[in-house]
């Protein structure tokens, strides 16, 4: 009830947000073919009576109907499906109208019986909603007229005097071609401006349709990758943490038998630590929509110089000046971080070697310790480098890890050159792509 009673206001609104022009015009049009018609059958019917006798009496109740006809579509139905029925009827009226005002007159004296044809028509011309119809409803009316002209001929025997009947024929002729012709060219732009202001309409609401969509799906865009760093925040930080506590409990259980492995475990926890909150502050500053004033290089010679700064680890490095998308520059500050974390933990390594190079078409990293190292035969991942793994995939790119026990650890990645980006405006454009993905 709700829904229907508030199409039933929205057509109302509509109705009345049309401009004056646009309601009243066509009515004030079809007013005035009325007062035009009451005229004009005036004439043709008094002219008739004067003249003749009998059957010309006929054509004073057919051309009230007419009227009444008229009326009736002006004032009473609106639409062309319910005016349908009163235009067979007038095409039959005005056979009669047209028969019997001629009776015994002569049809070159009748010159105003055309003019009811183009009156009634002009009406029909304003309903019909295409040109066919119009045409039809033409050329039927035509020939109506032109067979009851030519029954009024051999009535009144007027054959004789051939160049007055035809002159008057083809002067009704003439002006019922042109008022057909004009008339429908008025109509077609009408017709062709009301559907363009329709598509214009239909165009408008489709706009406002996608800007609110657009809307909307900016709006989910942003939840959804608020949802996604928190998820991220709490995977690395609940990892970070869980590994520092780890390492401060193993810290504490050997502090009284081997100090240097409480060293190393303390050591190690501090640089996870440190790790935790580089991507802790890293991962607000997304969310605030900041975005920290430093290039790659400089972030990744930052995370290299906190492992070096204060401890008796040798970091040795060679990075090549890139800018990379927002995810991408992302996962390899976080692969940097974990495996210098996971050197350090399980292999006891002292010494990193780091590279970050511009293959052109690809962009390599490498990052190796000189660990203990592990037997690769009985290799399993953990939790950070299956992570490693799946992200290196997702952006297009491999991984690669390998080992052998006493040399070492050794990570070697390789990302696509398209997430390379040469300017901080492609690079946004390309951080949006990729959220839009997403």
């Amino acid at each position: 009830m709700n829904g229907g009673k508030g199409q039933g206001e929205n057509r109302v609104q509509k109705w009345l947000k049309k401009p004056l022009a646009e309601r009243n015009i066509l009515q004030a049009i079809r007013l005035v073919l009325l007062v035009l018609l009451v005229i004009v059958i005036f004439i043709v019917v008094f002219s008739a009576v004067e003249r003749g006798r009998g059957p010309v009496y006929i054509s004073i109740p057919v051309s009230a109907l007419l009227l009444f006809s008229m009326a009736m579509k002006v004032f009473v139905f609106r639409t062309f499906n319910r005016k349908l029925a009163w235009y067979v009827l007038d095409s039959v009226l005005l056979i009669l109208l047209n028969f019997f005002s001629g009776w015994r007159v002569s049809v070159a004296t009748n010159s105003f019986c055309y003019l009811v044809y183009v009156l009634v028509l002009s009406e029909y011309y304003l309903s019909a909603p295409t040109l066919r119809d119009d045409l039809i409803m033409f050329a039927v009316n035509l020939a109506a007229y032109t067979a009851s002209y030519a029954v009024i001929a051999v009535i009144n025997d007027e054959f004789g005097s051939a160049f007055d009947i035809s002159s008057q024929y083809f002067v009704a002729l003439i002006v019922l071609v042109l008022h057909f012709v004009m008339f429908n060219f008025a109509m077609t732009v009408s017709r062709k401006n009301k559907q363009i202001e329709s598509s214009l309409h239909e165009l408008e609401e489709s706009r406002k349709e996608l800007l609110r969509a657009y809307d909307k799906l900016e709006e989910a865009t942003v939840i959804e990758e608020r949802n996604r760093i928190a998820k991220e925040i709490h995977d690395t930080a609940g990892h970070s943490l869980t590994t520092v506590i780890m390492q401060t409990e193993a810290a504490k259980l050997a502090l009284g038998k081997d100090v240097a492995e409480a060293e190393r475990c303390i050591t190690a926890a501090n640089i996870q630590a440190k790790n935790c909150l580089d991507e802790l502050r890293l991962s607000v500053h997304l969310l605030s929509g900041k975005r920290e004033n430093v290039t790659l290089k400089e972030y990744l010679e930052g995370i290299l110089e906190e492992t070096a700064n204060g401890t008796y680890f040798t970091v040795r490095s060679k990075i090549d000046d890139i800018e990379l998308t927002e995810e991408a520059e992302r996962f390899v500050s976080n692969t940097l971080r974990e495996g210098i974390s996971n050197g350090i933990r399980h292999g006891g390594g002292t010494a990193f070697l780091f590279e970050l190079k511009d293959m052109g078409n690809y962009v390599e990293l490498l990052l190796s310790d000189n660990g203990s190292g592990i037997d690769m035969k009985n290799f399993k991942e953990g939790f950070g480098l299956s992570s490693m793994r799946a992200k290196a995939e997702s952006l297009g790119g491999m991984i690669r890890f390998s080992s052998e026990e006493g040399e070492g650890f050794e990570i070697e990645l390789s990302l696509p050159g398209s997430l390379k980006v040469s300017d901080p405006e492609k690079k946004e454009e390309s951080n949006e792509d990729q959220s839009n993905d997403r």
